[in-house]
């Protein structure tokens, strides 16, 4: 007898690459999605798919598998779309940058990017489109690597993508990116002027969003009055939603409660403002307004202190501690620690009836454990128990608990 078919060899691999996966043997399914990847490149998808399941002692193997001699970009691709499932796309992308630039791996990096801006890694998604480009320039191609970066904060690296569109084709639509970035980069000068110069359909929807931009980076650079002739010059006199910002900025937070109602919660920082518009009776605070331009400017660190001022004010009285923790969580996620404590404390001694006191608790402890002080944030943690037994982050303190006493 001859040797088998190839269609048969990569049927009967396929049989146990699925049958063993069923098993739980991640190891042998890797192997034999290894060897059908090198025949068949177009299943990545699958056996990523089919190994997503597997348990954290069996990934190493997988890994191994997949990373081993000699290099292919599908089984790479496979391995990548895996790290993305298990939570990292920096992991996957770590998989494939170091392909040889061939079509394969530049068809590899394309449609890993893919992935990771769906999986919200719009960092990563960026640098493989960059890689790509590098490869096989085109203007598309630039235009998405700058879509990605802008996705993820990186104004500056988007206006470079954005440029290297333009150099790759004078006609690519590049007005759109680098207003967004501009007005990122709080220059909402160049972004207005550049918007105003383009050739465009000024009923367009596309126009209104550049055009709210463009109002926005003004009051964020606290300039409100050309705020408001962007307002008036891009026709958004009946945009609800950025009226509400602009009278935030300002301070009217009278104006802001009855123009953020139907804003979208999906909108920058607008849970919080709606909450503090909410919490207070106040109808003017304009240090709540410079504090919420601090944080639309991404200065985390000047608008903590902002609202932990805002809290000492009598007339916000009645939103003290909602002040406070927002505070507290921007000190948190600067990883200042030591100035989100007091702020806890704050709140859990001087607030203990208000709805923040359960989480000051809660993270007033972590901040201990992060220290070192494990006997303190036990102590946080019992209180929170004790004090709040019906509160929803009690299931967290019993957690926090048990990791400490496992680790003891």
């Amino acid at each position: 007898m001859g040797p088998r078919p190839v269609r048969a060899q990569q049927e009967e691999a396929l049989d146990t690459a699925y049958n063993a996966a069923e098993r739980g043997a991640w190891e042998v399914s890797a192997r034999a999605w290894r060897h059908i990847l090198d025949d068949a490149p177009n299943l990545s998808g699958a056996a990523a798919n089919t190994l997503r399941g597997a348990s954290s002692e069996a990934r190493p193997g997988v890994r191994q598998s997949f990373l081993a001699a000699p290099v292919s970009a599908s089984a790479r691709l496979a391995l990548a779309q895996l790290e993305t499932e298990w939570g990292s796309p920096r992991a996957g992308w770590s998989a494939l940058e170091t392909l040889p630039p061939t079509a394969a791996a530049v068809s590899a990096w394309v449609e890993f990017a893919t992935g990771a801006a769906d999986a919200g890694a719009p960092l990563v998604a960026r640098d493989a489109l960059a890689a790509a480009l590098q490869v096989r320039p085109g203007a598309a191609l630039a235009l998405r690597a700058a879509g990605a970066a802008l996705e993820g904060g990186d104004a500056t690296g988007a206006m470079a993508l954005a440029d290297r569109a333009a150099a790759l084709d004078p006609a690519a639509p590049v007005v759109a990116v680098r207003v967004r970035a501009l007005c990122r980069l709080g220059r909402p000068e160049e972004a207005d002027r550049l918007l105003s110069a383009a050739p465009a359909d000024r009923s367009s929807a596309l126009w209104a969003e550049l055009g709210r931009a463009v109002a926005l980076a003004y009051a964020r650079a606290g300039d409100v009055t050309r705020a408001r002739d962007a307002v008036r010059r891009f026709g958004l006199a009946d945009d609800t939603a950025i009226a509400g910002w602009l009278a935030l900025y300002a301070g009217d937070l009278a104006g802001a409660r009855r123009a953020l109602e139907t804003a979208s919660g999906d909108a920058p920082d607008v849970v919080t403002a709606m909450a503090l518009l909410v919490r207070t009776h106040a109808d003017s605070a304009p240090i709540v307004g410079q504090a919420f331009m601090l944080l639309s400017r991404g200065d985390s660190a000047r608008a903590a202190d902002a609202f932990a001022a805002a809290a000492t004010s009598a007339a916000l009285a009645d939103a003290a501690p909602l002040l406070l923790a927002t505070a507290a969580r921007l000190h948190v996620a600067r990883h200042e620690d030591a100035l989100a404590v007091p702020l806890w404390r704050r709140v859990v001694e001087g607030y203990a009836a208000a709805p923040e006191a359960p989480e000051a608790d809660l993270e007033w402890g972590r901040a201990l454990k992060r220290g070192s002080d494990v006997a303190g944030a036990i102590e946080r943690w019992q209180h929170l128990l004790l004090t709040y037994p019906t509160s929803a982050l009690a299931t967290q303190a019993r957690r926090e608990l048990d990791l400490v006493k496992a680790a003891a």
